[in-house]
């Protein structure tokens, strides 16, 4: 996440068509993500502001995209599908999840959730989940004093070898080192 500036805080309030592409901003109050130049009804309080440097990052915290402004922007059949899934995995990536059970959730097959996330966002399901399940492992580890093998549950990742290996190809350091340099 990027910090609210005077700068950005200056182009949410300006409508700036120029940050669009820059940033994207959620509003804790409906935990909806717009882009800078959304004209909102709504009066947004900066402290209820949070910035996002990507769509992946607002949805790991919970956002969704604003329908006016359409901040990911306009979504094909394939995209709305994988937004979806994404949106699921969010709310549900503590769980055991596979591409079986995702397939039984959005009643399609495996294969049609495969070829939809790689070419719409050229990463499989599972890598997209690894990915997402590091990013709340990080925040975590430094929010929390809960052990690494807990936040490995937390994540849906039970087996601690396992979390520990992933978390260093995906951080570059372990999570012991990561939690020490992040406090």
């Amino acid at each position: 996440m990027y910090s609210l500036t005077k700068k950005r805080w200056q182009a949410i309030n300006d409508n700036d068509a120029n940050f669009d592409g820059q940033f994207i901003y959620g509003v804790m109050a409906d935990h909806r993500v717009c882009c800078p130049s959304c004209h909102r009804e709504d009066d947004c309080v900066q402290k209820n502001i949070r910035i996002f440097k990507t769509c992946d990052e607002a949805l790991f915290e919970g956002f969704v995209p604003c329908p006016d402004c359409q901040p990911f922007g306009v979504l094909s059949d394939k995209a709305k599908l994988v937004y979806q899934i994404k949106t699921y995995l969010a709310h549900n990536y503590q769980k055991r999840l596979t591409l079986e059970s995702l397939a039984d959730e959005f009643n399609v097959s495996t294969g049609v959730i495969h070829r939809a996330f790689m070419t719409t966002t050229n990463e499989s399901p599972q890598a997209y989940l690894v990915r997402l399940r590091m990013y709340q492992a990080k925040k975590m580890l430094h929010d929390s004093n809960d052990s690494v093998a807990v936040i490995g549950l937390k994540v849906g990742i039970p087996n601690l070898s396992y979390f520990n290996t992933v978390f260093k190809q995906h951080v570059g350091m372990t999570a012991v080192q990561y939690r020490k340099q992040a406090k």
